[in-house]
């Protein structure tokens, strides 16, 4: 498999259909300066020259290996609310894949935004699903794990598929009696969330992602294909690494939740596992982070100590544990009305990992796609240092 990434501009009213035999898929990436859609641009480069060296190894001709063809459209080129551009675009560049990294982030304006959120994050989505079931494109949708309230409902009717993806996550050979897993105490537990978890979104954002989900899957069914993350972060944009950073360049103190809990996601690494989602051509939901669990004051002491040690920073600050209720009273003295977090929102990305193990061939020679939240931290400062 080889990736082209392609500048941006529309197919010839003369060409081909992509569907034909010997001419490259088109793969379509919405929301191009995302700090995702910039992940996938960088992993798709470092995947094609994978491909090459594997197809040069092994004495395959490059010309019998299908290829990927990469044009990453911003909002002005590719607004996904609005239908009559959706379809000029679908017929000038012809997509197999669409991957929609276009969303409203915000989640503290969410609040006071409800019609842009549920716009952007929802109905954006559906006119994205719809054009595809017209044309046979294949769509992969980015979700959220605030679709989640902060516990998972571990009932008797997926306990058993909570173990199984335990055992993956872990690595652990699933030789354990199922039968016992599903006499599990069915109250709340705090356990990574798993797929078959039902949904409680606490915050407008949260909301507007899970209706994005379900607009997706009303028009796609089964074909459709959903990848709900956590915490990202990446080189690129704001997210909490860089604006820590920032802080502490600027800052003699800091305070940083300590009662919120979920995994930091390397955008990089996400994007690894979405190609391979594509080359593999999956459908289903499917849960992704790095290994491992923290809080943000964990997140935000581990980026300082690791920052120090790689000269990103040249002097520690002190860093302050805070509650939520307490953080939300200093942000509403300020006028800031906070949106409502999950207490616990870490997910289970066992599912994932046994559905891409079966095609290890595209794997990244770091592996880091699961990798501990340290490790991949590491490998994102280091592209800084």
């Amino acid at each position: 498999m080889k990736i082209v990434v392609t500048e941006a501009m529309p197919a010839q009213s003369g060409e081909a259909s992509n569907t034909e035999a010997n001419i490259p898929q088109v793969v379509l990436i919405t929301g191009a300066k995302s700090q995702l859609a910039q992940a996938l641009l960088r992993v798709a480069a470092d995947i094609g020259e994978l491909a090459l060296n594997t197809i040069a190894n092994t004495n395959i001709s490059e010309n019998t290996d299908a290829s990927l063809k990469l044009y990453a459209l911003s909002r002005s080129q590719l607004d996904i609310t609005d239908v009559a551009n959706i379809a000029a675009v679908f017929d000038q560049y012809r997509p197999s894949w669409v991957i929609n990294c276009a969303a409203y982030n915000a989640v503290d304006a969410a609040e006071h935004d409800a019609i842009e959120a549920n716009r952007v994050n929802a109905l954006g989505p559906e006119l994205l699903a719809q054009q595809c079931l017209l044309s046979g494109a294949r769509l992969l949708h980015v979700s959220s794990d605030y679709v989640f309230g902060g516990q998972a409902v571990c009932g008797i009717a997926h306990a058993a598929e909570r173990a199984v993806c335990d055992a993956r996550e872990s690595g652990v050979e699933q030789h354990q009696n199922l039968d016992s897993a599903s006499n599990s105490n069915p109250n709340h537990l705090p356990r990574p969330f798993v797929e078959l978890d039902a949904p409680e979104p606490l915050s407008t954002y949260g909301k507007s992602k899970l209706l994005g989900e379900l607009k997706v899957v009303a028009v796609l069914g089964d074909g459709a294909t959903i990848v709900r993350t956590s915490w990202l972060y990446g080189q690129n944009g704001h997210n909490f690494v860089n604006t820590m950073l920032n802080l502490m360049r600027t800052q003699p103190s800091l305070q940083v939740i300590a009662d919120q809990i979920g995994c930091p996601t390397w955008s990089d690494a996400l994007a690894q596992v979405i190609w391979q989602l594509v080359m593999q051509q999956r459908s289903g939901v499917f849960h992704y982070s790095a290994q491992g669990q923290c809080s943000w004051y964990e997140f935000a002491s581990e980026i300082q100590r690791q920052a120090l040690a790689l000269n990103l920073l040249s002097q520690p600050v002190d860093i302050q544990p805070i509650t939520s209720a307490d953080y939300a009273k200093q942000a509403l003295n300020r006028g800031v009305n906070l949106a409502k977090r999950p207490s616990y929102s870490v997910l289970n990305s066992g599912k994932l990992r046994s559905t891409l193990v079966t095609h290890n061939a595209l794997l990244m020679p770091e592996h880091v796609e699961w990798q501990d939240w340290c490790q991949q931290l590491n490998c994102m400062l280091r592209r800084l240092s």
